[in-house]
């Protein structure tokens, strides 16, 4: 079985002598924050990461490329708590916002999609790389997995793997609970912004949004793990589950926390 792009980009940085750790680790993540030190440069990660994707073998291919849709599914598990929490929270992300946010949006082939687009007018929209409250992928992997996602669009276009009228210009954002930020050292225990990390998370971004040519934000959620499944409970009870089965959300589960205006932004480039 062939490695994915992203195992194949973290493999290709792992033996820099500017690091001991790898991108996928949090201590590398730890050490940006104390020393700005990165194991690549902007210009290889981005060289590199247009090399993988162009490899024949690497290019994204599938009829349903860039399809946007909207999916509502989501499995609960025997004692009402999600079976994934990343996809619960997302399908509850989709129904809270407006009509033009979609999810699961193919962009490699496989399983290789991209977590929310938010389509803006035609020929605008905004790639969204979800994180849960207990991931280990630290924000430079989530930053990383985005700027993976932009590439393999810009490949489809410029390789024309898929007919698209009006290219889209493309933003991209990490969105995350504040408990993820926490984990990561960017708001403290009393949900403060850590403001010297904050700092360094907004050189991050402004670099990497220069060298790939996109805005770059990063919002926080303010719905904590513990209120995400209450609601998740109710859900399983109102629908009559039992055991571990599918359940699915409508504009009448929305969650008024999980609405855009209602996300905090931590950092973000300047505008480009």
């Amino acid at each position: 079985m062939s490695k994915s792009v992203m195992k194949q980009v973290i493999d290709h940085f792992s033996e820099s002598p500017l690091s001991q750790w790898r991108i996928d680790h949090k201590k590398l993540w730890m050490e940006y924050l104390e020393t700005g030190k990165l194991p690549f440069t902007f210009n290889e990660l981005h060289t590199t990461i247009q090399e993988i994707v162009n490899q024949p073998e690497n290019r994204p291919l599938g009829e349903k490329l860039l399809s946007l849709h909207k999916k509502n599914n989501f499995t609960l598990k025997e004692d009402k708590t999600p079976y994934r929490p990343e996809e619960a929270l997302e399908r509850f992300i989709v129904v809270s916002n407006e009509d033009n946010f979609f999810n699961q949006v193919p962009v490699g082939g496989g399983k290789e999609s991209i977590d929310i687009v938010v389509r803006n007018s035609n020929d605008s929209v905004e790639f969204i790389e979800l994180k849960p409250w207990n991931s280990a992928d630290s924000p430079l992997y989530a930053l990383i997995e985005e700027l993976k996602n932009l590439i393999e669009y810009r490949v489809i276009v410029e390789k024309q793997i898929k007919v698209i009228d009006n290219p889209w210009k493309v933003d991209i954002s990490l969105l995350a609970p504040k408990e993820y930020y926490q984990n990561f050292f960017l708001i403290d225990k009393s949900n403060n912004t850590i403001a010297r990390n904050i700092s360094r998370t907004t050189d991050l971004v402004n670099n990497l949004s220069l060298e790939f040519n996109t805005n770059i934000a990063i919002f926080s959620l303010a719905l904590t793990d513990d209120s995400f499944k209450q609601v998740c409970s109710q859900i399983y009870d109102h629908q009559g589950l039992t055991g571990q089965q599918i359940a699915s959300v409508n504009e009448d589960d929305a969650i008024s926390t999980l609405n855009r205006a209602n996300w905090a932004e931590l950092a973000s480039s300047k505008k480009i």
